[in-house]
């Protein structure tokens, strides 16, 4: 199939190169955007072989409308705010699109991108490549068998998103509402949120905490803490920042029968049943040792295979899936529950509250889209009239 990067910066640069050098089934490299310095040297034998690079994504839209240029489908790698509407207008000349995390700013970017696939019935996929990791998909596995019973508390402290000062002034998008529109929950915890929902659920509400420009010269987060339920009354935390080090990534999992803990990607298990020799509901409603400590039984869990380059996994997924052999390991649908919980974290901190996560498609949805535009809006404008001030 013949596919265009657009947007070849340090992600789209990856994609493009993966498919130039025949790593993924089904592909063909037939056009790129806005190709710059090393990342022109690394797709040189595609531009010498005649690769066409055009300067932007309407620039390539238009090749094709005029018949310059034949597409199967593309893969988005262009900043934040942009992915809805290529997106939106690939799907509208009837191409396959694979869209690099977040889908969007605004949860309702999702949901428009969402209704134009449909429309359109071709395939819609999302770069969620941390669900190829065999150790998220064990833990996955492990929950949804129900083998330990339902879900009691979830802590993460993903603290191994380190950035210095320059990272934020390598790219001009980089760091402010306008620009990117938001920070490390948009930026680095999208694949974090995904996981969580995936293995987990969706929670029913949250707080959160998002505390902007901690540790660097940025309008935008670079430290969260979010408070979360889900409807069976499960509670959890979850932290995260870019100015921490040493960092962690440490998943704890509390089940009704057993302990799930992730800790840089070992999982150790503990079980409850060969200690207690009874359900711990059971134990607890007859015991009559009031302060025994129970440890648990525990064991390192055997994780199946490796991934060597998630990114090559998720693109022959979304290859296959075009061409009907196959599914895509993150559906283009998924996108918007990430942003859902990113968007409701954003608008529980500003208003110092607890925030319901709408269920998609349903009435409130759209109500909690515009109460959290009309706040961004509101920091893209104190943000503007900061630098203002300053010129």
């Amino acid at each position: 199939m013949r596919t265009a990067v657009i947007g070849v910066g340090n992600m789209g640069s990856k994609y493009a190169s993966l498919i130039q050098d025949g790593r993924i089934d089904g592909l063909e490299l037939s056009a790129l955007t806005r190709v710059r310095g090393s990342y022109r040297e690394l797709l040189g034998k595609s531009i010498e072989a005649g690769v066409p690079v055009y300067e932007s994504a309407d620039a390539l839209f238009e090749a094709v409308e005029k018949g310059e240029l034949s597409l199967d489908c593309v893969i988005i790698a262009t900043p934040h705010y942009s992915h809805e509407s290529i997106a939106v207008r690939d799907f509208g000349l009837g191409l396959h699109v694979l869209s690099d995390k977040p889908s969007g700013v605004y949860s309702r970017q999702a949901r428009l991108m969402e209704e134009a696939a449909e429309k359109s019935g071709k395939n819609f996929a999302m770069v969620f490549n941390q669900r190829t990791l065999p150790v998220y998909r064990k833990i996955r596995d492990i929950v949804k068998s129900g083998k330990y019973g339902a879900l009691k508390r979830v802590s993460w402290v993903v603290t191994d998103w380190y950035r210095p000062e320059k990272y934020y002034r390598s790219s001009a998008w980089h760091f402010t509402w306008e620009g990117e529109g938001g920070g490390v929950l948009l930026n680095q915890c999208p694949h974090n949120l995904d996981l969580l929902q995936w293995i987990l659920g969706m929670p029913v509400k949250l707080q959160g905490f998002c505390r902007e420009g901690r540790y660097h010269d940025i309008e935008v987060e670079d430290d969260v803490t979010l408070y979360m339920e889900w409807d069976n009354g499960a509670s959890g935390t979850f932290i995260s920042s870019t100015g921490e080090a040493p960092g962690i990534n440490r998943l704890e999992i509390s089940l009704e029968e057993a302990m799930l803990v992730c800790d840089r990607g070992v999982l150790r298990i503990g079980e409850l049943l060969p200690e207690l020799g009874m359900k711990e509901e059971e134990y607890r409603k007859t015991s009559d040792d009031y302060f025994r400590k129970i440890q648990g039984t525990w064991s390192e869990a055997p994780v199946c295979g490796t991934e060597d380059n998630p990114y090559r996994t998720i693109l022959q997924s979304y290859a296959d899936a075009c061409l009907g052999r196959g599914s895509n390991i993150a559906d283009g649908t998924e996108g918007r529950k990430s942003l859902l919980l990113s968007n409701a974290a954003y608008l529980s901190s500003w208003e110092g509250r607890m925030v319901e996560i709408p269920s998609p498609g349903s009435s409130r949805e759209k109500e909690f889209e515009k109460a959290f535009e009309a706040w961004l809006e509101k920091r893209k404008a104190a943000e503007r009239n900061e630098h203002g001030k300053g010129i």
